[in-house]
C-alpha cells in the first residue's frame, strides 16, 4: 500500500515534470537572438527556505536573485546561473531585467496564495 507522503511526493514529481515557463530577454541575448529563460512551475520547499531566510532578514534585493540562481534553466533544464555568480548579479546586473524575470516566474494563483497569508 502507498503512503499519503509517497503519494503527496508523485503528485508533486509530476507536477515538476510539467511544460516549463519561459521568456524571452533581450538585454541578455546574443547576436541578436534574446536569451530565453526557462523554469519549472515550483519549487520545494527545501529551495525556497534560502529565500524566505533572506526575505526574512529584510535582504530583499539579494532574495530576488537567489531566486533567479534557483529558477532560472536553460531548455535543457540546466541552471543558467551559479551561486557564486549571486554578488555580480547583486552588484552589476539590472535589476528591473532580474526583477522581471523572477515576476514573470511568479505562479498565476499568488495573489491568492497572499491573501491566505494575511487572513
Amino acid at each position: 500500500m502507498v503512503g499519503i507522503v509517497d503519494r503527496a511526493e508523485a503528485d508533486f514529481r509530476s507536477k515538476l515534470s510539467g511544460k516549463l515557463g519561459s521568456m524571452d530577454v533581450p538585454e541578455w541575448g546574443e547576436n541578436g537572438t534574446p536569451l530565453k529563460v526557462f523554469w519549472k512551475p515550483l519549487i520545494n520547499f527545501k529551495s525556497q527556505e534560502k529565500i524566505f531566510q533572506l526575505i526574512n532578514s529584510g535582504k530583499t534585493s539579494e532574495a530576488v536573485c537567489q531566486t533567479l540562481i534557483t529558477r532560472a534553466l536553460d531548455e535543457e533544464g540546466a541552471h543558467l546561473f551559479q551561486q557564486h555568480e549571486l554578488e555580480k548579479l547583486m552588484r552589476f546586473t539590472d535589476p528591473n531585467v532580474i526583477g522581471r524575470i523572477v515576476g514573470a516566474m511568479a505562479p498565476e494563483d499568488e495573489d491568492d496564495i497572499e491573501d491566505i497569508k494575511k487572513n
